[in-house]
């Protein structure tokens, strides 16, 4: 069976993430809120280093708020964050 957690972006939210994976979750799914809770992708990328296996990604961003070429490039730099070995 595969599980995930869905949380919003906030400070602390890669603790929760590697806390997450120790416990056996396959997947950390981090909400976009844009104006009310941290950026996503900065979130993903700082779950990225502190996870290894787990499968992260973003659950929902909005296309009215955050415009398609900030979504992509957002989408980028999460994806290219480091992950240990």
């Amino acid at each position: 069976m595969r599980t995930g957690i869905v949380v919003t972006a906030r400070p602390g939210v890669e603790d929760l993430a590697a806390r997450a994976e120790q416990l056996g979750f396959t997947s950390f799914w981090v909400y976009d809120t844009p104006m009310v809770n941290g950026d996503p992708f900065v979130a993903l990328a700082l779950c990225a280093k502190a996870t290894s296996v787990i499968k992260l990604g973003i659950g929902v961003t909005s296309p009215a708020l955050r415009s398609a070429p900030a979504a992509a490039r957002g989408y980028t730099s999460a994806a290219s964050a480091p992950r240990p070995t």
